[in-house]
């Protein structure tokens, strides 16, 4: 076994027989990672109160193999616990940032750059603030961006041509961009989409705080990321945090309106 010491966020957790738990966290050199920690759930127990999703830790592993699940032999906050939100639309929008450092991690190894833009979208939360859904967004364009999959606003996906200036519409099986012109079909996207496509791509989270939407705007810019990330990122599906934003009875599975 390998001991190493990094610094992680929790993901999330599963219990484990009667006391413990699986850890699920990023780690900042380790990448994803699963570990035990064992006997947490015990009242006494050291790690008690200090793996909720979220929390900032360093954290003492022994890694068994470059797969499977690891001992947690030591843990301690590397910064403040997550307060607890005021709105819930928070609450949903941090825990989905948490979930999709998950589903854009690699098992084989750490993709570059996903660690550091987590601790980015989680300090949008460390103040109570409620920046609502565009730095979300900008996560979502930003794990596609670390995974070389971010679709291009500058160039035509089907001719090459440049897209500046002119028509544009959105490929929903393609993932892509394409001039409105060169097919009938996908979705036309009017100036303002496309003005707020280039600030969620070209931005981290953090740079967009306080930026507000309108409810058209945020339905037209959820589905658009769903179906790109959908379509780039292997394992992607909708976090099932946001089901918490769903109005009662709506169907589940549908991306957020």
């Amino acid at each position: 076994m390998n001991l190493v010491r990094d610094r992680a966020r929790v993901l999330r957790t599963y219990a484990l027989g009667e006391t413990s738990l699986i850890v699920q966290m990023l780690c900042a050199e380790e990448g994803l990672r699963r570990g035990v920690a064992k006997g947490a759930r015990d009242p006494k127990s050291k790690f008690r109160g200090l793996l909720e999703p979220g929390t900032p830790l360093e954290v003492v592993l022994y890694l068994k193999g470059k797969e499977g699940l690891h001992h947690i032999k030591e843990i301690s906050l590397s910064g403040a616990i997550p307060p607890s939100s005021a709105r819930l639309e928070s609450l949903a929008l941090r825990l989905a940032g948490l979930e999709l450092a998950g589903a854009g991690s690699n098992n084989d190894a750490p993709v570059d750059g996903l660690f550091e833009l987590l601790e980015d979208y989680l300090s949008l939360f460390e103040d109570k603030s409620e920046d609502g859904f565009m730095p979300f967004f900008a996560y979502e364009a930003s794990i596609l961006d670390l995974h070389g999959s971010l679709p291009s606003l500058e160039d035509c996906a089907l001719s090459g041509k440049s897209l500046g200036g002119r028509d544009i519409k959105f490929l929903p099986g393609e993932g892509a961009f394409a001039l409105a012109e060169l097919d009938n079909e996908g979705m036309d996207l009017a100036r303002a989409d496309r003005d707020c496509l280039v600030s969620l791509f070209q931005n981290a989270p953090s740079a967009l705080r306080g930026r507000q939407m309108d409810a058209e705007l945020r339905r037209r810019m959820g589905r658009i990321l769903h179906l790109i990330l959908s379509r780039h990122l292997p394992g992607y599906r909708l976090p099932r945090s946001l089901e918490m934003l769903r109005p009662a009875g709506s169907k589940a599975g549908r991306e957020p309106k």
